[in-house]
């Protein structure tokens, strides 16, 4: 299986944040803008894929913040001409919480198990680092959300929310170069076991 990635919200153009909101406190690092760091992450997969020679797709690589009817309508169109494709869309959380944690649309689907195979191992991967944030009711790890990019795309979705950028906590493993490397690398490990599928 092929990843369609979506690093939500915008980049900056020219020193200006695209997307009002979404962003840490003004603390000790300054102000981490959550469309900055996802596109750390999916920039960072993007190069690992690229010198591992497997084959991606990027539904938001603008800078400038992609409407979610875009976003979706792009991802849809990748479908039609790909089926063994999932969209994998990439955040930093905010509410004040501890941890990593991913939402797929609710009921069971094939998302469920793709979801599940990203959780286990950024479960394992972080084990002492991190709290992986799950709601085990329907026995598997993620938890559900009616969100656009769940529930309007035609193929496999889930969201992974990386650690809360308004937490001190989270604030401080989002800017660390250590986390940053430890998330792509178990990230990276599980898009290539998805890509044996």
């Amino acid at each position: 299986m092929t990843p369609i990635f979506d690093n939500g919200h915008g980049g900056i153009i020219a020193g200006i944040y695209q997307t009002p909101g979404k962003r840490s406190p003004n603390w000790d690092r300054g102000v981490l803008f959550e469309g900055s760091f996802n596109r750390w992450v999916v920039n960072r997969l993007i190069e690992k894929l690229d010198r591992a020679g497997l084959t991606y797709y990027h539904a938001s690589p603008e800078l400038t913040d992609v409407s979610l009817n875009e976003r979706v309508k792009r991802a849809n169109e990748i479908h039609q001409k790909d089926k063994k494709v999932y969209f994998i869309s990439i955040h930093a959380n905010a509410g004040g919480g501890v941890g990593i944690e991913g939402f797929t649309s609710p009921g069971q689907t094939r998302s469920d198990e793709i979801c599940e195979k990203f959780l286990v191992n950024l479960k394992k991967d972080f084990e002492g680092v991190q709290k992986l944030r799950s709601d085990l009711s329907d026995g598997d790890h993620d938890k559900e959300e009616k969100f656009q990019v769940l529930t309007k795309t035609n193929c496999s979705a889930i969201l992974l929310e990386c650690g809360f950028m308004d937490n001190p906590i989270d604030y401080e493993k989002l800017w660390s170069e250590d986390y940053l490397e430890k998330l792509v690398d178990s990230l990276f490990e599980t898009i290539v076991e998805l890509q044996k599928i």
